[in-house]
């Protein structure tokens, strides 16, 4: 897709979209995602890299709950005032953080901090295939009372309409307002739908972008190999499932049923075939890591790790593994899409050459 700026989708078709940027930090979003909710609307959150950073749970909460998410720059910074190399930079620290905190790829559409952007910046996201989503400015950033916010918004709430909210505390009436909003747009005949299905509406897809670390195997001495072993029986699953499922691990599950569902998920992995590897870290008898890999062609790709503790150490273990392992079947590289800044910095202390690289495939 070329870049290009949306400011309002197909005013043929009868639909809204209601978005937020910035995100809380003082409060919480919930009264936001409850006004939305009330009227059966899905939102469209634009966040910075730094909320993705603190709120990695809530981020996964807000997906599961039908919002959509994405990017709105790194630190909030002005990207009219900045240079080319603290551009990008900022747009790859936003979509490391929402892929690490998501699990999926990161969107390529954004909003700007402030509106604030000139005609190169645009040039810019071209070569990354962004689009930029502006819309009706709502003001609710100077925190007018909601009905004085109704009152503004109101005339605005028209087919194709893309509202720009604030999450946060200077907006603390807005939501309030948007419960009030969405009654409105309803009597209109108005569904609120996400940004992406607006775009559809306009025959638009945006695409999306993945990162993946990468490093140069190289085994290490000090590996306590003995530790880790195949995990094949089920009496070794369903002591792991046990385990792990006290682990804090979000792709766990919880609530009734949980152990059931989570020792099919790990058994699965065991009925993979020949070009995969499950293996977990047993010490002082019970289990403290575990690790599912996968070989694609040149690469040892961690599919999927959990440890008991959340140090860093802890994930040293799982990329010494990693690096025996790809070195003794020959791959050039060990990749992985979870972690990827801590897996990066851990790698460089190791003496292994690393990169975040985007992923193509």
């Amino acid at each position: 897709m070329t870049n290009m700026v949306i400011t309002r989708g197909n005013p043929m078709v009868s639909q809204c979209a209601f978005t937020f940027d910035d995100g809380p930090m003082r409060i919480p979003i919930d009264a936001w995602l409850e006004a939305l909710e009330q009227g059966g609307a899905r939102g469209t959150f634009f966040l910075t890299g730094e909320w993705f950073d603190r709120y990695p749970a809530k981020a996964r909460e807000m997906i599961a709950r039908g919002h959509e998410l994405t990017t709105h720059t790194y630190h909030h910074r002005r990207m009219a005032d900045v240079t080319k190399a603290v551009f990008f930079e900022e747009l790859k620290l936003a979509e490391l953080a929402y892929q690490e905190a998501t699990g999926r790829p990161a969107p390529a559409f954004m909003r700007f901090p402030y509106a604030s952007y000139r005609q190169e910046n645009l040039e810019w996201l071209r070569e990354w295939n962004y689009v930029l989503v502006e819309g009706e400015d709502t003001v609710d950033w100077s925190g007018p009372p909601s009905a004085q916010l109704v009152k503004q918004v109101l005339p605005k709430l028209v087919n194709g309409a893309i509202l720009m909210f604030h999450a946060n505390e200077i907006a603390k009436e807005t939501p309030m307002a948007v419960k009030s909003l969405i009654q409105q747009a309803q009597a209109k005949g108005l569904a609120a739908v996400s940004v992406s299905e607006l775009l559809h509406s306009n025959g638009l897809i945006a695409d999306e972008r993945s990162w993946q670390v990468r490093f140069k195997p190289v085994p290490q001495d000090f590996l306590q190999s003995e530790q880790w072993k195949q995990v094949a029986d089920e009496e070794e699953l369903r002591q792991l499932a046990a385990d792990s499922l006290e682990w804090g691990n979000p792709k766990a599950p919880s609530g009734a049923g949980a152990y059931v569902r989570w020792l099919q998920t790990l058994s699965a992995r065991v009925k993979s075939d020949g070009d995969t590897r499950f293996v977990a870290r047993s010490f002082a008898d019970q289990y403290w890591a575990y690790a599912y890999a996968s070989v694609r062609g040149d690469r040892l790709v961690l599919e999927d790790f959990a440890t008991k503790e959340a140090h860093a150490d802890a994930l040293v273990y799982i990329l010494q593994w990693a690096a025996r392992e790809a070195s003794a079947l020959g791959c050039e590289w060990v990749t992985s899409t979870k972690d990827m800044r801590l897996i990066h910095t851990l790698c460089e202390q190791l003496g292994f050459e690393a990169e975040i690289v985007l992923q193509k495939e």
